[in-house]
C-alpha cells in the first residue's frame, strides 16, 4: 500500500508517517514548508491548493490531517479537502479525512450531532470550531465522485499522552466507555489511522475510535 499524508509536518501527521512506515506502507509526505519532517519516502513541498493528481497518482489513499483538525486556520472555502476532492474526482484514489467528534451522533437514534449539544461544549471557541466542522462535513457528504471516509476522534484528544495502544472502533456514534470515558491520545490516533486503512474503511462513512484503558 502507498499513501500520501497531507500535513505530514503536523504532530499527528508525523506520527502517521512513522506508524505507516513501521507497518511497511510507503508514504508521500505533503507539506507547504520544509521543516521538521520525518519518514523516508517522497516529499512534496507546495501549497496544498497546488497539489496535482500527478503528485498522488500512484497512491491508494490520501490521508488529510489538516482540514478538520486545523479548520480555524483556513477560510471555510479554502480547506485542503475541497481541492483534494477536485483533483481526485472519478479516480481510483480514496480519501481518508481525520475528522472531528462534532459531527458524530450523540446516540444510536442519530437525531443530534455532538457539536449541537450544549452538554458537550466546553467554551465559545470550541462552539465555533464545532459549527465550522459540521458545516464542512455536510458539504463533504454531498460528494459522491470521490470515495471518502472519515476517522473521528472521541471527545478528548490528548496531544501529550502516551496512549494505551488498545483501540476500539465504532460507527458514526460517539464512542463512550462504561465509565463515561471518551478519550484518545495523538499516538493512538495515528495508530488508528493505519489500522483503519488496513481494514479498508467503508466509503462515504464516519468511524469513531477511542483508546481502551489497559
Amino acid at each position: 500500500m502507498k499513501i500520501a499524508v497531507i500535513g505530514a509536518d503536523t504532530e499527528l501527521g508525523k506520527r502517521i508517517v512513522l506508524k505507516a512506515e513501521e507497518y511497511g506502507i510507503s508514504v508521500v509526505c505533503c507539506v507547504e514548508n520544509f521543516g521538521s519532517l520525518v519518514g523516508s519516502g517522497k516529499l512534496i513541498i507546495k501549497p496544498y491548493d497546488t497539489i496535482t493528481y500527478k503528485d498522488l497518482e500512484d497512491c491508494h489513499y490520501v490521508v488529510d490531517a489538516k482540514s478538520f483538525l486545523e479548520i480555524r486556520k483556513f477560510s471555510t472555502d479554502l480547506l485542503p479537502v475541497w481541492h483534494l476532492l477536485e483533483i481526485l474526482k472519478d479516480s481510483k484514489i480514496k480519501l481518508l479525512e481525520i475528522g472531528s467528534c462534532a459531527f458524530l451522533y450523540t446516540d444510536k437514534t442519530r437525531n443530534k450531532f455532538v457539536g449541537n449539544e450544549d452538554d458537550y461544549t466546553l467554551d465559545d471557541e470550541q462552539s465555533v470550531t464545532d459549527r465550522l466542522s459540521i458545516s464542512a462535513f455536510r458539504r463533504l457528504s454531498l460528494c459522491k465522485d470521490v470515495k471518502w471516509s472519515v476517522l473521528c476522534p472521541p471527545l478528548l484528544l490528548d496531544k501529550h499522552g502516551y496512549g494505551t495502544g488498545v483501540l476500539e472502533f465504532s460507527d458514526d456514534v460517539l464512542s463512550v466507555g462504561l465509565g463515561g470515558d471518551s478519550y484518545i491520545s495523538l499516538v493512538d490516533l495515528a495508530k488508528a489511522v493505519v489500522e483503519l486503512l488496513k481494514l479498508v474503511p467503508k466509503d462515504y462513512h464516519c468511524v469513531c475510535v477511542r483508546s481502551i484503558k489497559k
